[in-house]
């Protein structure tokens, strides 16, 4: 039997393979700065970003995310801030409370705080609001975005903090849909020459996102109850859970042993695992918990949303077109093979209480028929 795939424990041994030079996979070559950081990331899609009473809780995330962040955050960079520049060190900005509560409701909300060592440079250390305009959002495009993520070695020891605030943001910004789990944060001035990087490691990492949650967030495809994709963490509003058989079918065809799933107020959110998983091992190259999650969800997520990256300059790989959607699917295996992945996660280490929040939804008369066998 292979064992699983302990990433934490390698990237200990090789700690450069944290950070990716910039425009690695461009034709000219690397540049002299950090492209692309591997992170724990979570995505989260809301609306009435342009109302007072959501930019108070957008604030109280950015506080709790503060929190675990200390002193790590380094730069501010904004797109047509209503005032001052687009980039700012980050002990000389304003609080983001304080801002938001001076912008007018059809002020474009665009905030990208990071780590980096220079403001160009990636870091694991990110946190993104992005937030549609009041006559956007009158005319129907009304999704917006809030993303964090921190570094995984800190999440390792961190991991319960992460899922904490995950939690709490889904319920304050009563969020429609969102994932958290492995992912590459793309420099927020130099995205476009590193999305091959992104697209590359894609390929063999499919517990990896990719795409910018802002560009797909209003395009027409995004607007239907239905997902993108599945992750450690996924978040299902309630319309979307009721599409999906609602909770307690869910719980039905998903072992507590290895799924949890706690309740936000506007829907539930769904933990595949102990820890994020970014691939499988030699035999089941996809994570199990990830395949069973899919299966369950297959039917909510959507057939396209668009390209996930920009088009290629020079021949170099990106996520557009057919390869985008096949992403998408990325995790569907045929039903002949579902018995042994859910054989494979048997095997996996049960969830633990140390890994898991008290507050968790407990299944009322599970069964273990295994996924698309319940009654």
């Amino acid at each position: 039997m292979s064992e699983p795939f302990d990433l934490a424990a390698e990237l200990e041994k090789m700690p450069f393979a944290l950070e990716i030079p910039g425009h690695l996979l461009m034709k000219g070559g690397r540049q002299d700065y950090i492209g692309a950081a591997l992170c724990i990331r979570g995505t989260l899609y809301f609306k009435d970003a342009h109302t007072v009473p959501v930019r108070e809780e957008l604030g109280r995330c950015f506080n709790d995310y503060q929190r675990l962040a200390g002193p790590e955050l380094r730069w501010l960079w904004r797109e047509e801030p209503p005032e001052g520049s687009a980039l700012t060190p980050y002990n000389k900005a304003r609080s983001l409370i304080e801002m938001l509560a001076t912008m007018k409701e059809n002020d474009h909300l665009s905030f990208y705080y990071t780590g980096g060592r220079e403001a160009v440079d990636a870091s694991p250390w990110f946190f993104e609001l992005f937030g549609q305009r009041g006559w956007e959002a009158k005319m129907g495009d009304d999704l917006s975005v809030l993303e964090f993520s921190v570094p995984i070695l800190f999440f390792e020891e961190h991991r319960l903090d992460f899922l904490r605030l995950f939690l709490d943001c889904a319920a304050r910004l009563k969020a429609e849909q969102g994932y958290a789990g492995y992912a590459l944060n793309l420099s927020v001035t130099k995205r476009d020459g590193n999305e091959a990087t992104e697209a590359y490691m894609s390929e063999s990492m499919p517990g990896l996102d990719a795409g910018l949650a802002p560009l797909l967030a209003n395009r027409p495809e995004f607007q239907k109850n239905k997902i993108k994709t599945v992750s450690w963490l996924t978040v299902l509003n309630k319309p979307r859970l009721e599409s999906a058989g609602g909770l307690k079918a869910l719980q039905a065809r998903l072992p507590d042993s290895h799924f949890a799933f706690y309740d936000y107020g506007a829907g539930v959110i769904i933990q595949a695992g102990n820890e994020p998983s970014v691939i499988g091992d030699a035999d089941f190259p996809r994570p199990p918990a990830y395949v069973l999650l899919n299966h369950e969800l297959k039917e909510l997520r959507y057939e396209t949303v668009g390209d996930l990256h920009g088009g290629s300059h020079d021949g170099e790989v990106r996520l557009t077109g057919w390869s985008a959607d096949q992403w998408l699917k990325r995790f569907d295996v045929p039903l002949s093979e579902l018995s042994a992945y859910q054989h494979k996660l048997s095997e996996q280490p049960a969830l633990s209480s140390q890994y898991t929040l008290k507050d968790r939804l407990r299944a009322q008369g599970y069964t273990s028929s295994g996924p698309g066998n319940a009654p």
